[in-house]
């Protein structure tokens, strides 16, 4: 019989790519056009700031539902440092368009604090996707 029940779909594994790539490419983005000076590149991080923000619920969602079927609930080191940093990185992509949306001109302020802070949420959240890959990674391909 247990050939007749129907497989769990792999939900979050098809939603994370989404953070996953949007952060990094909204911080690649933004400090291309901190060094060419073209607000185009700006323009397409803070695009990709929001669609990685919208995101992300989707992908916190399917990932907990994944862990409560998949793997029961288990708290474990890696889920507990995967849950945390989801937050994480929720808090600094909801800061980071916080910042962007009080500056909206952040493109033609070059070296100034906003744009450092800017820049550094950015980062922040790309390395937090990293951290994430790596122990999702671990998870998928122990």
């Amino acid at each position: 019989m247990d050939t007749l029940k129907k497989p769990i779909p792999h939900m979050h594994p098809m939603f994370v790519h989404f953070p996953q790539a949007l952060f990094p490419v909204a911080f690649a983005s933004f400090i291309l056009g901190m060094l060419t000076r073209n607000p185009i590149f700006e323009s397409g991080a803070l695009t990709a700031l929001i669609f990685g923000l919208l995101s992300s619920p989707v992908c916190i969602i399917s990932g907990y539902i994944d862990w409560k079927l998949r793997y029961k609930g288990a708290m474990t080191r890696v889920f507990g440092i995967k849950i945390w940093g989801a937050y994480v990185l929720l808090l600094l992509a909801a800061v980071a368009l916080v910042v962007r949306l009080v500056y909206p001109e952040i493109a033609a302020m070059h070296a100034s604090w906003p744009v450092v802070l800017y820049a550094g949420l950015l980062g922040a959240c790309t390395a937090t996707c990293v951290v994430l890959g790596y122990y999702g990674g671990k998870l998928v391909f122990h």
